[in-house]
């Protein structure tokens, strides 16, 4: 899940880029596949696209790869190094999870991790 502040910097971040480039939030919309309503959402604080969303935006707007995505805490995997972080960060960063969620997923990983030890 986003934060209220993460979703502060998306949207002045996203009118900002949308102004630049002359789009309507309509524009956007159908640009991205997605309704004028949630454009609008983002643009409000009052909501955050998903991950896939959100780089189709840094496409059409010519903003920096992942540029809108740190804004809201979206880790791209290409800057992961190992395995086990590349495992956690995408489970903490998944916005769709819930604490219960990221806790039970990182449970689930790391016993998988220590039985594989164990039987190597």
């Amino acid at each position: 899940m986003t934060t209220a502040q993460q979703r502060e910097a998306f949207r002045h971040g996203l009118r900002q880029a949308r102004s630049a480039m002359g789009l309507s939030q309509r524009a956007v919309a159908r640009a991205v596949g997605r309704t004028a309503s949630a454009v609008w959402q983002w643009e409000e604080g009052r909501g955050a696209p998903d991950p896939q969303t959100v780089t189709k935006l840094e496409r059409l707007l010519q903003v920096e790869p992942n540029s809108l995505a740190r804004l809201l805490g979206y880790v791209p995997l290409s800057e992961l190094s190992d395995s086990t972080t590349t495992v956690l960060a995408a489970v903490n960063a998944d916005p769709r999870l819930d604490e219960d969620g990221r806790e039970l997923l990182t449970g689930v990983y790391r016993w998988l991790v220590r039985k594989g030890k164990g039987s190597g």
